[in-house]
């Protein structure tokens, strides 16, 4: 019996180290690995980012707005931040983790849409796990994201269920994207695919009041650090906006926020960009050129704001 126990437990601890190994091991890797859904994370920790200014929104933040082009004409240093799929929520758990390891910024783009004041579907929840030891991230996201202390502190429960991020964390071929993204901005250089907008009949502007009250907790802490936000609506496609009841309700809605924390808004909606399917690769996504176009027209028009001159 004696010995049986003594064998037991020496199994568990072997079985504790290899799991504590291999989880240290994945971990390292994926800090250091250009798979999409990483790099922006690994640049906010481990890059000694010392930005000007950042980038803010989901996925139509993440493919339409330049930092290159941005940084050219306003002579910044620009990150672009946005997470790809997400609302308010994953924005600003993304930002409060940053200005915690990096200097805040000067200067805010926080693109604003009919979507952006929902909470998260958790889509591409994975893109967090390596990263759940760091306690401002895990307090951040816990409750949204439901990860519990056994995914912060046991190794490996924290890769359950992500086949293919095991497999990027062990240097195997994997089906993650490992495309490029420049200071966090994806340009994806397609045409137009309107497949899916002929299916909607309807697009609703719609809000959370949780994700509401997130929002405006960004704000108010923006301007008590002295961090000036532009709301910007980017161009969307014009037939996106002449299927919603009343867009007007949505700037309108928008508007009470700029004035009560005073950030200026710039909207695009009914620009010239917003009518031509040559600059869209669906409807609601510019394509590399739609971004490069409508990034330049914004750039110059902050310029003309003197916002980063104050």
């Amino acid at each position: 019996m004696k010995k049986f126990v003594v064998r037991t437990f020496f199994t568990f601890l072997g079985v504790v180290a290899l799991a504590v190994g291999l989880d240290f091991y994945i971990t390292g890797n994926l800090h250091k690995s250009d798979a999409r859904l990483f790099q922006s994370w690994n640049d906010l920790f481990y890059g000694n980012m010392k930005c000007d200014a950042v980038i803010m929104g989901s996925s139509r933040g993440f493919v339409q707005y330049s930092p290159a082009i941005l940084d050219s004409v306003l002579g910044t240093d620009f990150y672009n931040l946005s997470v790809d799929g997400r609302c308010i929520d994953a924005e600003v758990a993304k930002y409060n983790t940053y200005i915690h390891h990096n200097p805040k910024p000067k200067l805010i783009i926080q693109n604003v849409d009919y979507g952006n004041l929902l909470m998260s579907n958790g889509y591409e929840r994975e893109q967090f796990t390596p990263y759940l030891c760091d306690d401002v991230l895990f307090n951040e996201i816990k409750d949204f994201e439901e990860f519990t202390i056994w995914d912060k502190y046991l190794p490996l429960v924290r890769y359950s269920g992500y086949l293919e991020v095991i497999k990027e964390g062990l240097r195997i071929p994997n089906k993650l994207n490992q495309y490029p993204l420049y200071k966090g901005y994806f340009g994806r250089d397609e045409k137009w695919d309107g497949s899916a907008f002929r299916n909607v009949s309807h697009v609703g502007f719609s809000v959370n009041p949780q994700a509401v009250e997130i929002f405006e907790e960004y704000l108010a802490s923006c301007k008590k650090d002295n961090v000036q936000v532009v709301l910007v609506f980017a161009p969307i496609y014009i037939g996106v906006t002449e299927k919603m009841d009343d867009p007007q309700q949505m700037f309108d809605y928008y508007q009470k926020f700029s004035d009560k924390y005073g950030c200026p808004i710039l909207n695009y909606t009914y620009d010239p960009i917003s009518y031509d399917t040559a600059y869209f690769y669906n409807a609601t996504h510019l394509n590399k050129t739609g971004s490069e176009l409508f990034t330049r027209k914004l750039a110059h028009d902050i310029d003309s704001l003197q916002l980063l001159k104050r």
